[in-house]
Formats: structure tokens, sequence, C-alpha cells
């Protein structure tokens, strides 16, 4: 299948650091990026307390690649962001294809309120209940590069560096 934007995000093992997110047109050209990304989910009861268990709701982004569209924006402003988001909505391969088979079929990219503590190691940006966090400014931007790509049916693909 042709897709008329590649987004490539890496992120470090650790995801209590910030990793990169960046896009491709159907040329192969960037037009997006590399801008900061955090990958890192929350400690909530679904994932046992640990962000880390990637095949959990909730727990850090998975590696491996995903079909993705727009979709509308989503309340609270504060978790989501004002603007429009990205769904992962088909894993293809990788962690993400066992991901989702577990359940975890919500994954995002979107903005948000950023984290008001400058000692954490992914400030500005803040975790997420497993979805990719960009800034708003950046999400706006990411959401302006789809529609210039002509929006429709993309492809992302989640790498550990």
């Amino acid at each position: 299948m042709g897709y008329n934007y590649h987004i490539v995000a890496n992120f470090p093992s650790n995801r209590n650091y910030k990793g990169t997110l960046k896009m491709y047109n159907a040329a192969g050209s960037l037009v997006f990026g590399p801008v900061d990304a955090l990958g890192r989910g929350s400690n909530k009861d679904e994932n046992n307390g640990d962000h880390t268990q990637w095949k959990l709701k909730y727990a850090d982004i998975p590696t491996g690649e995903y079909e993705t569209t727009v979709v509308a924006p989503n309340t609270p402003e504060s978790t989501y962001g004002p603007y429009k988001r990205v769904w992962l909505n088909h894993a293809l391969n990788g962690n993400a294809k066992i991901a989702e088979a577990n359940g975890r079929n919500e994954i995002m990219i979107h903005g948000g309120d950023p984290d008001d503590n400058p000692s954490n190691t992914w400030y500005p940006l803040h975790p997420t209940l497993g979805c990719i966090r960009l800034s708003n400014s950046n999400q706006y931007s990411l959401i302006n590069a789809i529609a210039a790509a002509g929006s429709g049916t993309g492809l992302i693909t989640i790498n550990n560096i």
C-alpha cells in the first residue's frame, strides 16, 4: 500500500528520556522535524504500576509499524492538546502487533499541557497513557504537515535507539 506520509519516532529504550519524531512525504522528503517526542506511559494499575510493560494498556509506546490517520481533537485539552491527533489505528509488525493483540488499540500522537517540574528528564513534555506526546505547537505543525502531504493513510515506524 502506498502511504501519503511516513512518520519516524526514535526513542531511547529507557522511556524516561525524550526521543525524536520526524515526518517524510510520499516522495521521501523530510517535511517535519525532528522534534522532541515522549513515548513514556504511566504507572497505572492496568500495567501493574510499571510503565515499561509495553504489552499492557497505558504503558510505554511499543516499537514496530502502524498505519495512521488523523482524527478529531479530544478532551480534556490538558491531556490531549487543542489540535487533531494522529491515531495509530492498525499495527503492521513488531511489538506493535503483539500490543494490539493484547488490547492496545487507542494509541495516538497528541499534545497536552507541559510537565510542571523542570527536573524531570522528559521536561517540558509529560508522560501519557501510552501514547506519543509532542508539544502543542509541534502537534499543530505535524497536523499541518500531514495535511500538506495529502492527509489520508500514513505509516509510522517506532524504533528504540
